[in-house]
């Protein structure tokens, strides 16, 4: 009979529910329009037995609450009801996760849409290049969320911009109508999660001036974004890494205005003092994404000949940073130390 009633609702599977994750499972369950299954790893018992606790700023307080299905690894996509869109809000690390094979098995060709809510400028060609048949999604997502063994924090309003990343091999026609469904049920509980931009790469590129700098600025540093602007980091080191990353965007073809630099570093009221999700994972000894917040901004830089001297070396005290927790967490074996005797 559930099986019925979910019918004519669109299959979801969200990858990845962490404080971003579960908020778009509520959003997307609470519309109405949409059965989600959720992949959960070190929760998963706990929201087995118990469902989430969520006091979320936009849906209130939720005791107890679950999606449609919670699995603990990605399901095999099933040839009579396969899913419509897989969302991503899993962070990219590259170093260690590849996040076309995760998902692979849960991807239906010429069918399956792949929406990717995560950071990071151009993440989507590896996407596209390994699932050449289906429609991709990006929306850089702005929700202040936390998820801790089940509880979630959500205290800043779940807002991102959400547009089709074309595939040459795809109609666009067929990929704006993926974009506007998809779109339509995240925003079907009468709140404007979604807003449809024609032009993601422009926004990433926005959000690339705020992360680039200030995350990785925070999580090198270990201060909030607040002590770096009051230290004098403002002047010395965030004006010019943004004004370096807005050029980059100039070289792709991306012009973000001529006071976007003021906005970006006043997104964020210094009163708040507010921990960047990079600084989180140095706090927790969680590998960041350097590569798709950084490097891939950098790598566009060296294409178009784009001087970047400041995020050059924010790239390489970041990545030393990176090699710590890789080590601390196993992904890297580390040598073992030579006797200083032999040195000598």
């Amino acid at each position: 009979m559930a099986d019925l009633n979910h019918q004519s609702k669109r299959r979801v599977l969200v990858v990845g529910a962490g404080g971003v994750g579960t908020m778009a499972s509520v959003a997307l369950e609470r519309s109405g329009m949409a059965c989600v299954t959720a992949v959960l790893r070190s929760n998963y018992e706990r929201v087995m037995e118990h469902g989430f606790d969520i006091e979320s700023v936009d849906h209130g307080r939720l005791s107890g609450w679950r999606p449609t299905n919670v699995v603990n690894k990605v399901p095999t996509a099933s040839m009579e009801s396969p899913f419509d869109y897989v969302v991503v809000t899993m962070k990219t690390i590259p170093e260690i996760m590849n996040i076309a094979e995760i998902i692979a098995p849960s991807v239906t060709p010429n069918h399956t849409t792949i929406v990717l809510l995560q950071n990071g400028i151009y993440i989507e060609p590896p996407i596209i290049d390994a699932f050449p048949t289906n429609a991709v999604l990006s929306g850089p997502s702005y929700i202040g969320a936390h998820e801790k063994n089940g509880h979630v924090i959500h205290d800043d309003p779940d807002r991102y911009h959400l547009g089709m990343f074309h595939n040459e091999r795809l109609d666009k026609r067929y990929e704006r109508a993926k974009l506007e469904d998809f779109a339509s049920a995240y925003n079907g509980s009468h709140i404007e999660h979604a807003m449809i931009v024609d032009d993601i790469i422009h926004y990433r590129w926005r959000k690339a001036l705020w992360n680039g700098i200030f995350n990785t600025m925070c999580a090198i540093t270990q201060l909030d974004n607040a002590a770096i602007r009051r230290s004098g980091g403002e002047y010395s080191l965030i004006r010019p890494g943004m004004v370096e990353m807005a050029a980059i965007a100039a070289a792709d073809g991306y012009d973000l205005g001529e006071n976007i630099v003021d906005k970006m570093v006043d997104a964020t009221p210094i009163e708040l003092s507010f921990r960047p999700s990079m600084l989180v994972d140095v706090d927790k000894g969680n590998p960041v994404e350097v590569e798709v917040i950084l490097g891939n901004a950098l790598r566009v830089a060296r294409k178009k000949g784009v001087q970047t001297p400041i995020l050059d070396n924010t790239y390489r005290f970041l990545k030393l940073i990176q090699t710590r927790l890789l080590v601390a967490r196993g992904h890297i074996e580390q040598p073992k130390n030579i006797p200083t005797t032999d040195l000598i």
